[in-house]
């Protein structure tokens, strides 16, 4: 197992995580899009349990990354750049059932190998960094019209106040920049329960049989994602 992270993480977050894979790559792009996002790996990669879609325009080093580990990824068919149209193309969520993004912000590779799925309308095209699934029917989201969306189709979703979770450039960033989830493990970007909801949240999670890992003792950092390929 190995993971991609943003390389602007501390220090102690990426040391930790190395001790759970074999390895990690530290995400960063540089004059591509927002300063905030540009190291964040769900705007430039999108993840399903049988698929791997990277940007055509993300780093070669990632590339790299992944043929040297023999993970097969799919090239997408859109570049990533500096409008929300076009930053926000890989970042959707995909379960067994379901594939959640806004309406016409999805890339085309994408939605190919979705078919079989119910496309559920979002209000939020950040989808992937303001959704957590867990497993099942149980996900987490630091967004309210989220919330609405999926409680309106029967899933359970608990709610995360994004204050206080650190991003680069803005008052807050989302919940599920700050997670990454491996089986029945969530990895934290940080500490949730120096969060005010962290302690709800961690209740939430070992109710329903999850391990917490948290990376460092520090404030949550949104750095769009932990992944685990």
């Amino acid at each position: 197992m190995f993971a991609i992270i943003d390389s602007r993480s501390s220090a102690r977050v990426i040391t930790t995580l190395k001790e759970y894979v074999k390895d990690v790559f530290a995400f960063q792009t540089n004059g591509l899009t927002y300063d905030s996002i540009s190291g964040h790996p769900d705007i430039f990669i999108y993840q399903d349990k049988d698929h791997l879609v990277v940007a055509p325009n993300a780093p070669v080093g990632l590339f790299e990354f992944l043929e040297r580990h023999s993970i097969a990824c799919l090239k997408g068919k859109t570049d990533v750049g500096n409008e929300l149209y076009n930053s926000t193309q890989y970042n959707c969520l995909s379960t067994p059932d379901f594939l959640f993004h806004k309406p016409g912000y999805t890339d085309p590779a994408i939605l190919e190998i979705n078919t079989s799925k119910e496309f559920i309308r979002l209000p939020q095209a950040y989808t992937r960094c303001s959704l957590i699934h867990l497993y099942g029917n149980n996900y987490v989201t630091s967004d309210g019209g989220i919330e609405k969306v999926l409680s309106g189709k029967g899933l359970s979703c608990f709610y995360f106040n994004p204050k206080e979770i650190r991003i680069r450039g803005h008052n807050n960033g989302f919940i599920g920049g700050t997670a990454g989830v491996l089986g029945k493990s969530i990895f934290f970007n940080g500490n949730i329960e120096l969060h005010a909801d962290g302690q709800r949240l961690k209740e939430h999670l070992l109710n329903i049989g999850f391990e917490i890992v948290c990376l460092s003792n520090e404030y949550l950092y949104d750095g769009g994602c932990i992944f685990f390929v």
